[in-house]
């Protein structure tokens, strides 16, 4: 009995080993695939553990300019679902299949969209070059940006990473806020296309390009202004053509005004008609009708084209600014000029105390294509030795013979090129020379050409003597004596 009960014990304690080993089994194979599945959960979205919210820090921004702020929800997290799913508003046209990866967000059409989305955060009248958004959960969030003179491109941050367990987590992200650019730009437009000079001549109509991005406003914004102005010096403008998206416009109530500027920067007189006067500030004012309060126009470029012409004879500067913008670009050129130094014939140019001739006259004239001599060339008097170049507005006073009064002459207000010079009066005494030397003006940093000419005295007429001399003289007393016998013969006659 004894031992039939010892047997039936072992039995029962093999089964009960057989029992617990599948067990064990059935745990480490249950382990392994729970860890595969995991693995595979993490590569394609891992579940968000319990964590902290993350925070997006806006860097870059313009200070003191009371930047305003609003953050919106993009994407956000699903843990229940374990997937990713469109926030409130935003649909498959801003936010790509969110099943791919990556996932495409479209920051610029949820830009264009953004007065029907409902923003989660603001920050207003931001002064610092920084601002940072907290508590933010899990997702994608698109970043407003816009003070009183800077529109900020669209900007967009994830706020998640991965863990060390491979699981994601709330993150703090920073974003680089880059404001819409203005800028100015020189373009000359020769017969090859767009090849830009710095040296041009007096009364040469130059192109300039303003180029800048219209602005967007607030849904709530009261004041809704834009405006572009060209600041010329040296210059005066002839020609404005402005253009929004490559379309242009025609200046109107409903489109754009040009307005003068007056000293204090507001806004002067209508401008109804060009060329407006020498150094004369023209601003494009867009109308509120224009900028309406959709933002139909927002993101779109913006081109100003002014064409204005030299008025100064040295240097010329086009500046422009923006209600909107925080720089001042601006484009600065020079003219060219010769000056013509007379000397007498003890001309030495290693000595420098060469005796210089006042009074000598020269003219100019633009040496073109073949070395083909061009017509001489008109300026006006400035003072004593010094002349610039003539325009059309010069009516009066024009000389093409220009005059080294203390035997030094400058001109002014010349392109690059070579030019003639030709002597055509000397001073008192002296004789009148051919210039070898051609004037030589290059487009760079000094556009100034020298040229050194040295004259020769007149002499008297020389003295030969000789046979021919004596001949002539006893001719002439014969002559004389003659003529004397004829008229006391003719007396003699009278008398008798």
């Amino acid at each position: 009995m004894g031992k039939a009960l010892k047997r039936k014990g072992d039995k029962n304690m093999k089964k009960m080993r057989k029992i617990f080993a599948v067990l064990l089994t059935l745990a480490m194979v249950l382990g392994m695939s729970m860890t595969s599945f995991a693995a595979g959960e993490s590569d394609q979205e891992a579940p968000a553990t319990p964590a902290t919210k993350g925070s997006i820090t806006v860097q870059g921004l313009v200070p003191n300019e009371k930047t305003n702020l609003s953050i919106y929800k993009v994407v956000e997290w699903d843990a229940a679902k374990s997937e990713w799913k469109r926030a409130t508003g935003i649909t498959a046209a801003e936010v790509s299949d969110l099943k791919t990866k990556p996932i495409t967000i479209d920051w610029a059409k949820i830009a264009e969209k953004r007065d029907s989305l409902t923003p989660i955060d603001t920050k207003t009248n931001v002064d610092t070059t920084s601002v940072t958004f907290e508590n933010l959960e899990i997702g994608a969030y698109y970043v407003y940006a816009q003070s009183s003179k800077t529109t900020y491109n669209p900007m967009g941050e994830a706020v998640y990473e991965y863990g060390s367990d491979g699981l994601m987590k709330p993150a703090d992200k920073t974003i680089d806020a880059k404001g819409s650019t203005y800028t100015l730009t020189k373009a000359f437009k020769g017969e090859n296309g767009t090849t830009t000079y710095q040296v041009v001549e007096r009364g040469e109509v130059v192109p300039f390009t303003i180029t800048a991005v219209f602005p967007s406003y607030d849904k709530d914004a009261r004041e809704r202004a834009f405006q572009i102005t060209d600041e010329p010096t040296g210059m005066k403008v002839t020609e404005v053509t402005v253009k929004v998206g490559g379309t242009p416009l025609e200046a109107g109530e409903n489109t754009y005004s040009l307005v003068s500027v007056n000293a204090d920067g507001t806004d002067g007189a209508p401008i109804t008609a060009l060329p407006a006067a020498a150094g004369q500030k023209v601003r494009v004012r867009f109308a509120s009708s224009y900028i309406g309060t959709a933002n139909a126009h927002a993101g779109q470029t913006v081109t100003v084209e002014v064409k204005a012409q030299i008025t100064d004879a040295a240097t010329f500067v086009n500046k422009a600014s923006s209600d909107k913008g925080n720089n001042v670009p601006e484009v600065k050129g020079k003219l060219g000029s010769i000056t013509i130094n007379k000397y007498d014939e003890n001309y030495d140019p290693a000595k420098t105390d060469n005796k210089l001739l006042a009074d000598a006259e020269f003219s100019i004239a633009p040496i073109g294509e073949n070395n083909t001599v061009g017509e001489k060339l008109h300026f006006v008097l400035v003072k004593d030795g010094e002349y610039k170049l003539a325009t059309a507005d010069d009516t009066e006073n024009k000389v093409t013979n220009v005059v080294a009064t203390n035997g030094t002459v400058k001109v002014t207000g010349l392109n690059d090129g070579t030019y003639k010079i030709v002597e055509e009066k000397a001073p008192a005494g002296y004789s009148v020379v051919e210039v070898k030397e051609n004037a030589i003006i290059t487009n760079g940093d000094n556009p100034n050409a020298t040229v050194n000419v040295s004259d020769t005295k007149l002499h008297s007429l020389p003295h030969t003597g000789g046979i021919g001399t004596t001949i002539f003289t006893i001719a002439g007393c014969v002559i004389m004596i003659a003529a004397a016998g004829l008229f006391f013969a003719s007396r003699k006659k009278t008398n008798k």
